[in-house]
């Protein structure tokens, strides 16, 4: 059955030179990168804070795999990195790898703070339902209020919402999950554990490192009678308070993360588990014999959903090519971190043209890169509006290597240049100078091999 909704008047709240929606990594940005441009911004966010799932689902080891290595950090993310760390120090991290961990409860003064001074208006609590297109752009994005519907008018916007709402609102084709059969990768529930004994766990090496290897070894030894299909044990930040933040446990296999059916069940299923894992860690490790639980992330996180048809489609045989692009917007190490969506974690580890086995993790082992094309950003059909994160247009294994929080932070901030160079120039995102917008890019801090 289906019913009819009868239309309703929808005000104009607001008329911007740009709209972005989203205020992940790749939101904020896009935002920044916009409003250095002069013109005028708004930055809409579902939650009622800045971050993504950074602070929104306690991802706090960004970067963490580039420690050692020699790449580094370059543009807005790295500017946020240092200015942090002047205010925040490492967040009281004991663990080794610090220089790569954020608070998020910290984080999110830090952002709030930083785009207000860029000039961002910011709005929180406005999820997007749906956008008015007119002869091929959006005339209006339509936020749902509490008092009912409203809508944003904008000359560009940037849909920096993860899972590409507003492009699949605007009618731009999509793909999505594994190409066999759709699936993505699980959801994860992170939480935060308090009372662990900072003693055991720092006086001979990372005691987070051991407990991580020896649960591994028992889980496939049989040994846990944990439900979760979640074989390894990740851990984030150590305090010396004795908090171990960012927990990355509990996932939830074969959902739907664009369906609310998906996202209950997870929610669910992943607080049983994170409940499960709390009475099994007290029993088993004598540093956490003296936990509680601290807390639960807001939400369910996912590494993966819709990625939206673009005018270029990145891909594995790039990435594998090292392939430099003549409109290169972000060079990227190569690096790849997928999850089964299935939960099977015993298979080859070796990336397949329909789908791969077990969890595919290939760390940086040497200098080998490759480049984001500009063509990857811009949506077909729709002549206003730019996409950055990780909805971009690429297949699911390059996905999992451009979805890494510095590397969404990149592409938000050569959409929000780019938006800026459309909007001085009144011409659509598709028709900018693209070496304009390289050299504008390599002003702002970002490496670029052209």
């Amino acid at each position: 059955m289906k019913y009819t909704i009868k239309a309703k008047d929808v005000e104009v709240k607001k008329e911007v030179d740009i709209l972005v929606v989203g205020g992940g990594p790749a939101g904020i940005g896009a935002a920044v990168a916009a409003a250095r441009s002069g013109k005028s911004v708004m930055l809409l966010e579902k939650r009622g804070f800045l971050g993504g799932n950074i602070t929104g689902c306690y991802v706090e080891t960004c970067n963490h795999f580039l420690h050692g290595t020699n790449f580094k950090a370059n543009g807005i993310y790295a500017e946020i990195e240092k200015k942090y760390r002047e205010r925040f120090g490492n967040s009281h991290d004991i663990r080794e790898n610090s220089p790569h961990r954020f608070s998020s409860e910290y984080l999110k003064v830090f952002l709030d703070e930083f785009l207000l001074g860029e000039g961002v208006d910011i709005r929180f609590h406005s999820f997007v339902n749906d956008v008015i297109v007119k002869d091929g752009k959006i005339e209006c994005v339509i936020i749902q209020s509490k008092k009912g519907p409203v809508a944003v008018k904008a000359k560009v916007v940037i849909d920096c919402t993860g899972d590409g709402d507003v492009a699949y609102s605007a009618g731009v084709p999509f793909e999505q999950g594994r190409d066999k059969d759709g699936y993505c990768q699980p959801g994860t529930l992170n939480f935060r554990i308090v009372g662990a004994d900072v003693k055991a766990l720092t006086e001979n090496g990372d005691g987070l490192k051991r407990i991580g290897k020896k649960f591994h070894e028992d889980y496939r030894a049989g040994k846990t009678g944990l439900s979760c299909k979640r074989q390894d044990l990740p851990f984030g930040r150590l305090t010396p308070a004795g908090m171990v933040s960012y927990v990355n446990y509990p996932c939830e296999y074969m959902i739907d993360p664009t369906d609310i059916d998906g996202l209950t069940q997870g929610e669910i299923k992943c607080r049983q588990y994170i409940m499960e894992f709390y009475e099994y860690a007290k029993k088993n490790y004598k540093e956490f014999e003296n936990i509680e639980i601290a807390s639960i992330a807001p939400e369910i996180g996912f590494r993966d959903s819709r990625r939206i048809k673009g005018l270029y489609k990145l891909t594995k045989d790039d990435i594998e090519a090292q392939k430099v692009f003549d409109d290169a917007i972000a060079v990227y190490p190569r690096f790849y971190d997928m999850l089964s969506p299935d939960g099977n974690m015993d298979g080859d580890g070796k990336l397949e043209g329909g789908g791969y086995k077990g969890h595919i993790y290939e760390p940086i082992t040497d200098n080998r890169s490759y480049t984001i094309p500009y063509r990857c950003l811009l949506p077909v059909d729709i002549g206003n509006l730019l996409v950055a994160g990780r909805c971009i247009s690429t297949d699911h294994v390059a996905e999992s290597s451009i979805r890494g929080i510095s590397a969404c932070m990149l592409t938000g901030q050569a959409a929000g240049t780019a938006a800026g160079i459309a909007c001085t120039e009144e011409i659509s995102p598709k028709n900018i100078d693209v070496k304009k917008l390289q050299s504008v890019l390599k002003e702002q801090g970002v490496k670029l091999p052209i």
